[in-house]
C-alpha cells in the first residue's frame, strides 16, 4: 500500500499547525548567523517539491533511479524567497507539496517497489545508501520525507510528523 501522499499529507497539516504560531519578524530572519530564514527554508522545501515531483514521474519511464541535481543555495537565491510577501511563499509550499502528494497518489505500488543498483543515492539522499546497493524508488520517496521534517524542525525543533512508510527507518 503506497502510504507517501497521506503521510505527506499529515506533514502539511502539522506544518500547517507550526507555521501559525509564527509572525512574518519570525519567519523572515536568518535561525543563525549565515543560515537560511524560515520562509528561505520554505522556499528551499518549495524547490526539493518541483524537482521530486520530477525524479518521481521520470522513474517511471526508466530502468535507473539517476537523477540530475541542483544548486539549492543559488536556486533559494535567484527565486527571491527572502524578499517574498511571507504569505505567498507559504501558500506556494503547501501548494507544491500538496501537488506532489497528488501525484504520489498515482504511482503503483510495482514501481515504488521496483529495484535498482542503479542510482545515486549514495550522493543524493539523506541516509546513508552505498553505491551499488539494492534500492528502488519507494526509499527515494521516503527520504523526501524525511527531508521535509528535517527541515521544518529546523524552523520549530518541537516539530512532529511521521515520515517512514515502510522502505527503511535507519535514521533521522
Amino acid at each position: 500500500m503506497n502510504l507517501a501522499p497521506s503521510t505527506l499529507h499529515g506533514i502539511l497539516r502539522a506544518a500547517a499547525q507550526m507555521l501559525v504560531k509564527f509572525d512574518d519578524n519570525f519567519l523572515s530572519s536568518p535561525l543563525a548567523p549565515g543560515k537560511w530564514s524560515p520562509i528561505q527554508i520554505l522556499g528551499h522545501l518549495t524547490d526539493s517539491a518541483y524537482n521530486n515531483h520530477r525524479r518521481f514521474l521520470m522513474a517511471a519511464d526508466q530502468d535507473h533511479l539517476r537523477f540530475a541535481g541542483y544548486n539549492q543555495e543559488a536556486w533559494v537565491i535567484r527565486n527571491g524567497y527572502q524578499q517574498r510577501e511571507t504569505a505567498e511563499v507559504i501558500e506556494t509550499f503547501r501548494a507544491a507539496q500538496h501537488h506532489l502528494a497528488e501525484m504520489l497518489f498515482h504511482l503503483p505500488e510495482e514501481l515504488l517497489n521496483r529495484k535498482t543498483r542503479e542510482h545515486d543515492f549514495d550522493k543524493m539522499a539523506m541516509r546513508p545508501v552505498q553505491k551499488g546497493a539494492e534500492s528502488c524508488l519507494g526509499f527515494l520517496i521516503e527520504d523526501y520525507l524525511l527531508h521535509l521534517v528535517h527541515h521544518l524542525k529546523q524552523i520549530d525543533p518541537t516539530f512532529s510528523a511521521e515520515w517512514y512508510i515502510g522502505y527503511n527507518k535507519s535514521s533521522q
